[in-house]
């Protein structure tokens, strides 16, 4: 009966309510301690982390609260340092939470190696699709007296030769020993004004041809949008040069620079109309 009294009376509602007043003043405290200690709620804006080492990117990361983890290391890319990011999920700019991890693909320390397929006596186009699919680069085209024309007489690293089966670095570029035929065969000057490099590339190995220099005006600051406004030797109609010859080109993003003569070389014949896959 005294302890039913002591629920009804004054002193235990009194007692009651100051130990929810204090429970509640420390949840609410203990609520604002770690709101404020680990920054909860807060966004914040994923950093660019492309090109840049492990090392790095866990200082940037851990300094904003983030975290990271390497899901992939993708194939071999030259244009990026061994070990670093090639790639980021969720992208740089993106809004997260404190706490989040950032999922990062990196570029392999060591290029895969693969293995040089057999390129002697089959044809240039043959050899160049071979090394192009199996991610190799083509470099120069170098044609010597042989009875074969554009045959491949040897593969070749710089002065070295290159034997099949050999496991070099992906994006390794080789260049291609090529029979000239009996003939001294001249081919016209190719038209390269208005493309880019890439384009002008392509165009002059079509045509069993090499790229020389590349000049680039003082003011060009986008590269992959200059093009060509000059060549040495310039465009012919007529068989003018030899094949493996060596054609220099100059590039701008001054358009106006470019000669608007292209339709004096509308006679030209597709390059590699009649390619087909059988020519493979």
């Amino acid at each position: 009966m005294k302890f039913i009294r002591f629920l009804k009376s004054k002193t235990f509602f009194a007692n009651l309510i100051l130990a929810i007043l204090i429970i509640g003043g420390l949840f609410y405290g203990l609520n604002r301690f770690l709101a404020s200690y680990s920054r909860h709620g807060e966004n914040i804006k994923v950093t660019k982390l492309n090109s840049l080492a492990l090392s790095e990117v866990d200082k940037i990361l851990s300094d904003k609260g983030l975290y990271y983890e390497v899901i992939d290391s993708s194939e071999y890319d030259p244009a990026f340092p061994r070990g670093s990011v090639v790639g980021q999920y969720p992208e740089a700019g993106a809004s997260v939470k404190v706490g989040r991890s950032i999922r990062l693909t990196i570029n392999p320390f060591h290029p895969r190696k693969i293995e040089m397929p057999m390129l002697v006596e089959k044809t240039k186009r043959r050899a160049i699709y071979d090394l192009e699919s199996q991610g190799f680069k083509v470099g120069e085209l170098i044609y010597v007296p042989y009875i074969g024309k554009d045959v491949v007489i040897e593969v070749k690293i710089g002065d070295r030769s290159v034997m099949p089966g050999e496991k070099l670095s992906k994006g390794t570029v080789i260049d291609l020993v090529l029979g000239q035929g009996l003939s001294d065969e001249l081919i016209p000057s190719p038209y390269l004004r208005w493309k880019t490099l890439e384009e002008a590339q392509a165009d002059l190995l079509a045509r069993s041809l090499n790229l020389g220099s590349t000049i680039y005006d003082e003011e060009v600051r986008d590269t992959a949008a200059a093009l060509v406004y000059r060549q040495s030797p310039a465009p012919t109609l007529n068989p003018s040069i030899q094949m493996g010859r060596e054609i220099d080109i100059w590039l701008t993003n001054d358009y106006t620079k470019i000669a608007n003569d292209s339709l004096e070389f509308r006679t030209q014949l597709p390059i590699d109309s009649s390619f087909n896959d059988s020519d493979l």
